[in-house]
């Protein structure tokens, strides 16, 4: 401790100070009268103020206002001039350098119009929305699923061949498909109908599926429908495709072994089964199969290889599309 309390008067008086230093600084104030006096002084500056009442205003403040509010503007309605008094001279004229009159009267106050208050207004209005949407283009961080147990979990509720359903897909991609159909090829609805509602949906889209591969299912789930999941079934066995608007968390991800596929670098959270994640422009991909075959590489190399913009306008458009997004909701 320094040779006075200084600061620590108040702090010791405030009862801010831990059990050892108030310890330690009552110790001190018992062995020195200069920080004993300053003590007793703060602590009867305490007191005074404790016991302070609020200041009550006059009764007659509200009638004062009043009056003042009801006075005319200064130079307004001033009436004629009366004896003594000397009325303003412009030198040299109004016209005088082609300056306005008030200028060389050394009346340099700005008279700002209406027209210029509204611009000055529609300007902050926008800001305020620019802002906003700022804020709502945020994304949150995707941590995806490591244990192997939900992992083979979505394995096994992967659909088919053949076992495409109305049930499987998208409401609004399930309402192209023909009441009578019982699968994607019965229905008349093809891989690039699917690849097609993903994209104008603003999901990330692969250019195609592997040969010998089909869609059974492609559908939204979660409690607001912020994931989808694709199926696809094929030779190599059941592949799932599951997406997540957001920014992979790759500090959740530190020591996690990676791959190169492709132009991107994946995320390799299992491999039996075969377990990869990667960011794709604003979505989180997950890609779960049975094995690491070429059917997986491929299809992993046919999704877009964009990392996540996180600049002005790229969350401006992602707060844009939120909110038309939510109106676009029934």
């Amino acid at each position: 401790m320094t040779q006075h309390l200084g600061t620590w008067v108040s702090a010791l008086v405030d009862g801010q100070l831990g059990p050892a230093a108030t310890e330690r600084a009552l110790a001190h104030v018992a062995a020195c009268p200069e920080c004993a006096h300053e003590l007793a002084a703060a602590r009867q500056a305490r007191r005074v103020l404790s016991v302070v009442h609020d200041v009550a205003p006059a009764p007659d403040l509200t009638a004062r206002l009043l009056a003042l509010g009801s006075c005319p503007p200064m130079g307004q309605g001033a009436g004629p001039a009366r004896p003594g008094e000397r009325k303003q001279v412009v030198p040299l004229g109004l016209s005088a350098y082609s300056l306005p009159a008030r200028a060389l009267s050394g009346d340099l106050t700005a008279r700002r119009r209406p027209s210029y208050r509204v611009a000055v207004g529609s300007l902050a209005s926008v800001g305020v929305a620019v802002i906003g949407l700022f804020l709502i283009g945020d994304q949150p961080p995707v941590v995806p699923t490591a244990h192997p147990a939900e992992v083979l979990s979505i394995l096994g509720h992967a659909r088919g061949p053949g076992e495409t359903v109305s049930g499987t897909l998208a409401p609004d991609l399930a309402a192209q498909v023909s009441t009578a159909a019982a699968g994607v090829g019965g229905s008349g609805l093809t891989e690039a109908d699917v690849l097609a509602w993903m994209r104008d949906a603003g999901w990330a889209c692969p250019t195609g599926v592997p040969g010998g591969y089909e869609i059974t299912a492609a559908r939204l789930t979660g409690d607001t429908d912020e994931l989808l999941e694709l199926d696809l079934a094929g030779p190599d066995g059941p592949i799932v495709v599951t997406e997540e608007r957001g920014v992979l968390d790759a500090v959740a991800l530190t020591g996690t072994p990676t791959e190169a596929i492709g132009d991107r670098t994946v995320y390799v959270i299992n491999r039996q089964p075969w377990h990869v994640v990667w960011q794709s422009g604003d979505t989180v991909v997950s890609v779960v199969s049975e094995a690491s075959t070429d059917s997986v590489a491929e299809l992993v190399a046919d999704f877009p290889a964009a990392g996540f913009d996180d600049g002005l306008p790229a969350r401006i458009t992602r707060g844009w599309d939120t909110v038309t997004g939510a109106f676009a909701r029934p």
